[in-house]
């Protein structure tokens, strides 16, 4: 194959690979379904007020927590989200969730206590 087929072939595949990553880039709608799938925990339109189950020997009780705050930034290929949530009964307990969405998919990056 000579140089220019080369560039050409790959130049395809590299357009070819963006622009699948750019319409499977995730939503917040996408969001919120991963957050129940994943997690169980049920959200609100725009995920400002999140209610999740915690058991505690034979006690389930559903605590919502509000949002403190975060970001959200959303990039050409990927969906960053990064939010604090303050527990309504006990406002010293906070949860974390830190999410990079890529191609359809949502990845932690890390979090602060465990989900």
């Amino acid at each position: 194959m000579s140089k220019r087929g080369t560039f050409l072939f790959l130049f395809s595949v590299i357009v070819t690979f963006s622009i699948f990553s750019i319409l499977n880039k995730p939503t917040e709608e996408d969001f919120k379904k991963w957050l129940y799938n994943e997690h169980q925990i049920d959200c609100n339109e725009d995920c400002s007020i999140v209610e999740l189950e915690s058991v505690h020997g034979d006690i389930t009780e559903r605590i919502k927590y509000s949002d403190a705050k975060g970001t959200y930034s959303p990039g050409l290929f990927t969906l960053r989200i990064n939010r604090q949530y303050k527990s309504l009964n006990d406002p010293e307990h906070m949860i974390t969730i830190d999410v990079i969405g890529f191609n359809g998919r949502f990845y932690p990056v890390h979090s602060e206590e465990e989900l």
